[in-house]
């Protein structure tokens, strides 16, 4: 049986933050040799495994 801890912390008293670390990120597109980044719009499990039988 797994444990979780739930850990609840008081609101910031001075409000929340307006940006996040991640927004600072860059999202890449392609990787350097041109070929496109996988995505989940472009993954389609359920024809790849019809591909297959």
């Amino acid at each position: 049986m797994a444990k979780i801890i739930c850990v609840l912390y008081d609101d910031p008293v001075d409000g929340y933050p307006t940006s996040y670390a991640r927004d600072d990120l860059p999202q890449p597109e392609r990787y350097p040799d041109g070929q496109t980044l996988p995505t989940p719009h472009a993954i389609d499990f359920i024809s790849s495994l019809e591909q297959k039988e």
